[in-house]
């Protein structure tokens, strides 16, 4: 099953493990890299992991996937850091000694196209 956004038909959730061919462009735009703080290792390297764990009811959504290099994927999962998502793209990474790190997704490389309205210099 599919959930979209009503009003803009955007992929919201699937009810899958795997994420789709959508949600996945969509979550290496939003990332653009690897969500460990400090981190650059480029998305389109990188492990889509469930921050909250699927096989303990995490859905397949933006607000619980992002993209982490393997080296910070199996940190994650076999060390005392925890991470959170506290809300889409925003991860609360919490250290051995309990620090918080906030790591929020890059600004989103856009570029926007204006009409010149000044005529042509002849």
């Amino acid at each position: 099953r599919l959930l979209t956004h009503p009003i803009t038909g955007a992929l919201l959730a699937v009810d899958r493990y795997r994420p789709s061919a959508h949600l996945r462009r969509l979550l290496r735009a939003r990332d653009q890299r690897c969500r460990f703080p400090t981190c650059g290792y480029p998305a389109a390297g990188c492990d889509l992991d469930h921050t909250h764990d699927a096989a303990h009811g995490g859905p397949t959504k933006d607000t619980n996937l992002g993209d982490l290099c393997r080296r910070h994927h199996v940190l994650k999962h076999h060390s005392p850091w925890q991470v959170e998502q506290v809300e889409a793209g925003v991860f609360a990474w919490t250290s051995p000694t309990g620090k918080v790190y906030i790591d929020r997704p890059p600004p989103p490389n856009t570029v926007t196209f204006t009409e010149d309205d000044t005529p042509p210099p002849f």
